[in-house]
């Protein structure tokens, strides 16, 4: 029966494992704990894209170790030849090296011969706890030379932490979908034809783009007045208040849009205030939620397409021509068949522009260059 300093010892695992997700450092003195249990003299925890041996972290248990995490990582992992049978496990799944690979295996292999029985390594056992199909995050856990095989006492330990692993793995990858979505987000508005203003509950200003630094800048019909965003009119100042103020709700959070009447042009500026989304949420402070102010100077010549995609992206003339016809709704092979151009040379350019806006699939790519084409409400004046 498990004594009550086991359990303590457990249920702090457990706070690590989870500490991990925001910060996965914390994963080392999780893993450390693990060796005391089971044995093993160090962990290593490991997050890379198995066909490229691209690492996105490494975190080793043991700072005594810092010099062989590096080799392996600039060197050893892209010839460790049993990183292929490590991808194909089920995740939650522990594996045994001894299990898979013989003596006369570990005989010729350069990653047992060359790297780990320099650093004392021969068993370790593997689990894989999270990733894509094209990548995998693993722990390992590392015995000396010498030392016996996992027995049956090590695997039920491993076990029991298992499904705290992959949920803070889950977690991880969730946080992670978030910040590559703000950072997409944050590098689009400061690039989008029309000015963009963050602001929060009480309409001070958090941040703007450099679209929205101009028209500030000029004073006519919104300006930055005591670090807050103000309207001329003080009909609008009243309506745009209240905007902000709805959109920072508590709940029901709702956007709202608005014309200001502006002195030396006869066309209006049209000012949206939008709640921020999830991953669009900016965590300061003492300043609670934060609203998306919108700013379209209705007499400002926009850009043609091609020109604003170019210049939000850093496309190429060939990425920007693939880039229109998919917003045209062409297919890669419509679109490789109407230019005379090879399908492996389009799905390059496509390769390209998931590159530059930061997406994976064609369907994010096109919610992306769908987003350069901001739709602008009929305008009354106020």
């Amino acid at each position: 029966m498990k004594n009550a300093n086991q359990e303590q010892r457990f249920d702090r695992l457990v706070e690590l494992i989870y500490e991990s997700v925001q910060d996965v450092g914390q994963i080392a003195p999780a893993m450390q704990m693990m060796c005391d249990e089971i044995g093993a003299f160090a962990g290593h925890y490991l997050h890379m894209n198995v066909p490229t041996r691209e690492i996105f972290s490494s975190v080793i248990s043991d700072q005594a170790l810092s010099a062989g995490e590096a080799e392996y990582c600039s060197y050893y992992s892209s010839v460790d030849e049993r990183l292929q049978w490590v991808a194909t496990g089920a995740v939650g799944e522990w594996r045994a090296d001894y299990e898979r690979f013989d003596e006369r295996f570990v005989r010729r292999s350069e990653i047992y011969n060359d790297f780990l029985f320099k650093y004392g390594v021969r068993h370790l056992v593997v689990g894989r706890i999270g990733g894509a199909p094209w990548e995998n995050e693993c722990l390992s856990f590392l015995r000396p030379l010498g030392a016996e095989q996992y027995d049956e006492d090590d695997r039920r330990f491993l076990a029991r932490a298992t499904g705290h692993f992959v949920r803070s793995a889950e977690l991880r990858s969730r946080l992670r979908a978030l910040e590559r979505q703000q950072q997409a987000d944050q590098t689009l508005l400061q690039h989008l034809p029309y000015g963009t203003v963050w602001v929060d509950a009480a309409g001070r200003v958090v941040s703007f783009n450099n679209v929205a630094a101009d028209m500030l800048a000029a004073a006519d019909g919104v300006r930055i007045k005591a670090q807050r965003l103000q309207a001329d009119d003080a009909g609008a100042n009243r309506a745009l208040a209240a905007a902000i103020t709805q959109a920072t709700a508590v709940e029901g959070r709702r956007g709202e849009w608005l014309a200001v009447r502006r002195k030396r042009s006869a066309q209006p500026l049209v000012v949206s205030v939008i709640p921020a989304r999830p991953a669009q949420l900016h965590e300061r402070a003492n300043d609670g939620p934060l609203a998306l102010v919108i700013l379209q100077d209705m007499a400002r010549r926009p850009l043609p397409r091609g020109a604003a995609l170019r210049k939000m992206y850093g496309l190429t003339p060939a990425e920007t021509r693939l880039a229109e016809a998919l917003l045209d709704n062409q297919t890669v092979e419509s679109y490789a068949l109407s230019t005379q151009v090879s399908r492996n040379t389009v799905r390059t350019h496509l390769a390209s522009l998931f590159a530059k806006t930061g997406t994976r699939r064609q369907a994010e790519l096109l919610r992306m260059l769908l987003l350069s084409e901001p739709q602008v409400p009929g305008a009354a004046q106020m």
